[in-house]
């Protein structure tokens, strides 16, 4: 969609004092570290942007360790020329003003001590003293990607599980999570998913059709990550479709 077409589309669906636009990157490449590596503007914001939903969202959910082990990769990131014992120096300490950028208030309630932590932190980050910042950011994702799968999107649906949708393809929410349909794969889309490789459409049913269109979106878009020329969204309110399945070169 063009910003002239969200607009038009979801202004009328919300109060003004409601909007709010969040430029984001959405399709995200299995392969990303790598695929990003000569377009540092998109790491950085890509970057930014994982780091975001990880301080309001998931930060109170990792141990102790891991919030610091993520908070002083983002210092070292952050005060690139500092040395390895740069934050025993307490006018550098207090440099950084303010725990709650690095740090989520779980881990300051818990470690009542303000000398523990300080502590602690000091350690952690003479750990990480000889990264650049390029090397904080993919230490940042590698940590962060074993309790939290950052790439992904999970929908609540009418199916025994909740579907979750990431670069890898479309799998169900369990506690095994294996992929169940593979982009590629993918023919057309009503939220009923053909797959070449099953006789049965995958059929999904929303709560509404502001989620339906948002799934749609999502999965399309990887489609056309993988390869896919063109959408493969089918409207209703068009008819018969015109567009043709994508197939893969050589099949």
């Amino acid at each position: 969609l063009t910003v002239a077409e969200l607009t038009h589309r979801y202004e009328q669906q919300h109060l003004e004092a409601e909007w709010r636009y969040d430029l984001r990157i959405r399709y995200i490449p299995s392969d990303f570290m790598e695929k990003f590596q000569d377009d540092r503007t998109t790491m950085l914001y890509f970057y930014q942007q994982v780091r975001s939903d990880y301080m309001q969202q998931y930060a109170s959910k990792v141990s102790d360790g891991m919030a610091l082990q993520l908070g002083c990769l983002e210092i070292r990131r952050f005060c690139k020329d500092m040395n390895p014992n740069g934050l025993e120096k307490k006018s550098n300490f207090e440099f950084l003003e303010t725990f709650r950028y690095y740090f989520c208030l779980k881990l300051q309630d818990e470690i009542k001590c303000p000398k523990q932590l300080r502590r602690m932190i000091q350690q952690t980050f003479q750990g990480y003293s000889t990264l650049n910042q390029d090397q904080c950011m993919a230490k940042f994702f590698t940590t962060l990607s074993q309790c939290w799968c950052f790439t992904q999107e999970s929908f609540a649906c009418q199916l025994v599980v909740d579907l979750v949708i990431d670069p890898d393809g479309i799998s169900q929410h369990t506690e095994n999570s294996t992929v169940s349909l593979n982009f590629l794969l993918l023919l057309f889309i009503f939220i009923k998913c053909h797959v070449s490789s099953t006789l049965q459409p995958l059929s999904v049913n929303t709560s509404s059709l502001a989620v339906a269109e948002n799934m749609a979106d999502l999965i399309d878009g990887y489609c056309r990550l993988e390869g896919a020329e063109r959408s493969l969204i089918v409207s209703p309110n068009k008819g018969k479709s015109n567009v043709h399945p994508w197939k893969k070169q050589g099949s």
